[in-house]
């Protein structure tokens, strides 16, 4: 009858140095202990038969035990670690596994360390999914070994990595993802409805006129609905690699022919707002925490219209989590780097809204810092196999902003840009000591001359021009001068890579301006 969270398992890493709260079931009105490293703490099962005690906090260990214990019933949990745990969310360039990873062969030469541990959080969106469906492969606390490594979250994995080396301490991640979800699945709906009210409208229609009993009766054993194998077939074809155009053009062959249709209309139950957010989020907080990790915005540029909604979606969602844990906890996120189409989807996104309300969510919630990957992506397969570099980018922001290292580790923003005659000047910000341009030219730049008659009636013509940096400034000087407003825009479409680095080898930041004489 005693037991605890899923999550507080043999094997665990705790948060140092903060209060531990740990919670689960026992008999009702039954008295709970729980006691570890010489702290404890009790408190008595309510009418439900649920606990919740909060230890004072913890130094850092290598290995403790906790024992929780009533009057009748004991749980001892061994080789418990305390270090630093972070919670990484969001969809599958999150989930992403190191099984697949650009350079796993490499890290597996030296992953062996019992420091770095990772727990997956099961893929649940409704009551007794965990039940009907094998989830043995998720759920429990793996270390950083050869036979286990497949399974960490790669983003995940590296960022972890980089902290133990440089805290010298024990790094756990929480992984917290679902492949192909919006931001609306993982936030409270009252939230969603508050700043996304066209997400629950959607949500409306597709419930328009449908019997939800019948709705959730197929749902119930659906094999559609088994999130608990990790490496299931198509995952196996579409994320080692990009697949040929002959893989593609086979497996479409066994679709039906009216798929898009189909799935356009479909509801699946990981897409109702705030499933995700009752069903995964709730189940680990306040699991004592560092941070968070966030790598997500794909999905909401599926739905045309709704991508200019994310930067109060993200908002919203970071002040949710925030909620959970009670705390105003540090969020860092991927801007999402260049992409143009994947799969036999060839319509073309909107990424550049979607980044341009990263930006925002950077610029104006507090804590929240944003990691450009933007030299990583890959223009026909939306999940780059590069996780490395995400990783480590992340670490940095995590360095500087939460551990205090002075060190470069935001991305270069461009401020301001001026125009004398042929020559734009654009100054940044976080440059160093420097920008530097790796290779021959710059990429993901256009310069255009606008021929603007009305609000409605203006073209754009493209300019030849060259480009160079000049300490934290880009000097872009023109082939030919022209008395027209000229258009800077850097790294505004789906598809591009950044080679515009800043001292600490970070890519700049998309940016567009538009300057006269």
């Amino acid at each position: 009858m005693l037991q605890t969270a899923a999550i507080f398992q043999s094997g665990m890493i705790l948060q140092r140095e903060k209060p531990l709260t740990v919670w689960g079931t026992a008999k009702p009105g039954e008295q709970v202990t729980v006691e570890i490293q010489g702290r404890s703490a009790d408190t008595t099962a309510d009418e439900n038969g649920l606990w919740s005690v909060t230890l004072a906090p913890l130094n850092v260990s290598e290995s403790e035990t906790m024992n929780i214990y009533t009057e009748k019933e004991r749980v001892r949990l061994e080789d418990v670690a305390v270090g630093e745990v972070w919670l990484a969310g969001g969809q599958s360039n999150m989930e992403f596994q190191m099984r697949y990873e650009k350079h796993k062969q490499e890290a597996l030469e030296h992953c062996e360390n019992p420091r770095i541990r990772f727990f997956d959080v099961p893929e649940i969106c409704y009551d007794g999914q965990l039940e009907e469906f094998d989830y043995s492969q998720m759920r429990t606390w793996r270390k950083a070994t050869k036979a286990d490594l497949d399974y960490f979250s790669a983003v995940g994995y590296y960022f972890q990595r980089e902290l133990e080396c440089v805290l010298d301490v024990p790094v756990g991640i929480v992984g917290c993802n679902w492949g192909g979800t919006t931001a609306s699945v993982w936030m409270n709906p009252q939230t969603v409805e508050r700043v996304g009210a066209p997400w629950m409208r959607l949500y409306e229609q597709k419930c328009a006129g449908r019997d939800m009993d019948a709705y959730w009766a197929e749902q119930h054993h659906n094999p559609m609905n088994n999130r608990g194998n990790l490496f299931d077939p198509f995952t196996e074809m579409v994320l080692p690699r990009t697949p040929s155009q002959e893989e593609l053009m086979k497996m479409m062959s066994n679709l039906p022919e009216n798929y898009e249709e189909l799935m356009a209309g479909m509801m699946q139950p990981q897409s109702i707002p705030g499933c995700l957010y009752e069903h995964m989020l709730k189940t680990v907080a306040p699991y004592a925490i560092r941070g968070f990790l966030w790598y997500q915005g794909e999905s909401d540029d599926d739905v045309p219209g709704m991508n200019v909604l994310y930067k109060d979606m993200l908002t919203g969602l970071i002040g949710d989590w925030r909620a959970l844990w009670q705390e105003n906890l540090p969020f860092l996120f991927v801007q999402l780097p260049g992409f143009e189409w994947w799969l036999w989807n060839n319509r073309k996104n909107e990424y550049p809204v979607i980044r341009e309300c990263q930006q925002k969510v950077a610029d104006t919630v507090e804590g929240a810092h944003l990691c450009s990957i933007a030299d990583v992506g890959e223009e026909k397969d939306i999940h780059p196999k590069d996780k490395k570099t995400v990783g480590e980018r992340l670490a940095l922001l995590a360095r500087h902003y939460v551990y205090g290292e002075d060190i470069l580790c935001d991305a270069p923003v461009a401020k301001e840009a001026v125009r004398d005659g042929k020559r734009i000047t654009v100054t940044f910000v976080n440059a160093g000591k420097g920008l530097h341009i790796k290779g021959d030219s710059l990429s993901a730049l256009k310069v255009l001359a606008q021929d603007v008659k009305t609000a409605f009636d203006k073209s754009e013509e493209e300019l030849a021009f060259t480009a160079e940096t000049e300490g934290n400034h880009l000097v872009i000087t023109l082939n030919e001068d022209t008395d027209k407003p000229v258009k800077v825009a850097f790294a505004r479409t789906s598809w591009y890579l950044v080679n515009l680095y800043n001292e600490a080898d970070i890519p700049a930041i998309p940016f567009e301006f538009v300057v006269t004489v």
